[in-house]
């Protein structure tokens, strides 16, 4: 463990993922973290999922969204993605990372999380 003490810890945080599994935040990983935040996830295209793909086996990835159930269920079956990868569990997330905006909607943005549960990169898109 190399603790930078520039960077941002990651609050404990456990997210529900579809599948009712649960992604944890917060604790040491043998990989890095990328947590996709899109509200409307029909914003998921083609060049995200050939990213995530290329990067799976050196980083755990997934997608936050505040998008509907049938939404989000139009995207797995296009992409024939595995609903482990994709969360609606938004609310606490939000509030904890600091992504709602004014009308307390869920903000489109990135961040990226290395093995030492540090904060590398976290951008608003």
């Amino acid at each position: 463990m190399s603790i930078n003490p520039n960077l941002p810890i990651v609050p404990f945080t456990s997210i529900k993922m579809l599948n009712e599994s649960t992604k944890l935040l917060g604790l040491p990983k043998l990989q890095a973290q990328v947590i996709v935040i899109l509200p409307n996830i029909l914003e998921f295209n083609d060049k995200l999922k050939e990213s995530i793909n290329f990067s799976k086996d050196k980083i755990e990835c997934f997608i936050i969204t505040s998008s509907s159930q049938n939404e989000i269920k139009e995207l797995i079956e296009k992409y024939e993605l595995n609903e482990s990868f994709i969360s609606n569990d938004f609310k606490s997330f939000a509030k904890q990372f600091n992504l709602n905006d004014e009308k307390n909607n869920l903000i489109k943005s990135l961040i990226m999380i290395n093995k030492d549960c540090q904060i590398i990169h976290k951008e608003i898109l």
